[in-house]
């Protein structure tokens, strides 16, 4: 009997916890996110709810931004700062209206790196089924300067 109820409430539990860890383009609400970095000010439509971390240095600020989803995404301006996206093995580039674009795939999930005016904006941790999503968000981000 115990067995029954323990494979019950795993099969529940494993329920909740793929539910939970996806975003469902239907149901997705987005914030409007504002913030300042050295000499540009970003905006962009970011889905709900996501923690937000900023890291000030001497040379340069950074916006660490994490969803329910286990994505992320980081907003760069400065110099001598290298993530670990740096790093990874890149499977298409290309440029788009002044914009580099770099794409791959880190175990089994999906990240993008875009360069534009001084500016790097990463996503990473993404699944198959989130990319849009995350690809719209890089895609419609507003850089204006301050």
């Amino acid at each position: 009997m115990k067995t029954k109820i323990h494979k019950i409430i795993i099969l529940i539990l494993s329920f909740v916890i793929f539910a939970c860890s996806t975003i469902k383009r239907e149901n997705v609400s987005f914030k409007l996110e504002r913030q300042k970095l050295l000499s540009k000010e970003i905006e962009m439509q970011l889905p709900v709810p996501f923690r937000i971390q900023k890291d000030n240095y001497e040379e340069g600020v950074i916006y660490f931004y994490s969803f329910v989803d286990s994505a992320y995404i980081i907003v760069f301006q400065g110099a001598m700062v290298e993530f670990s996206i740096d790093r990874y093995q890149v499977q298409t580039t290309e440029v788009k209206n002044q914009r580099k674009i770099s794409i791959g795939i880190e175990n089994n999930k999906f990240w993008r790196k875009d360069v534009l005016d001084g500016i790097r904006i990463y996503y990473d941790n993404v699944s198959a089924k989130n990319k849009g999503i995350y690809d719209k968000i890089l895609d419609e981000i507003k850089i204006t300067s301050l």
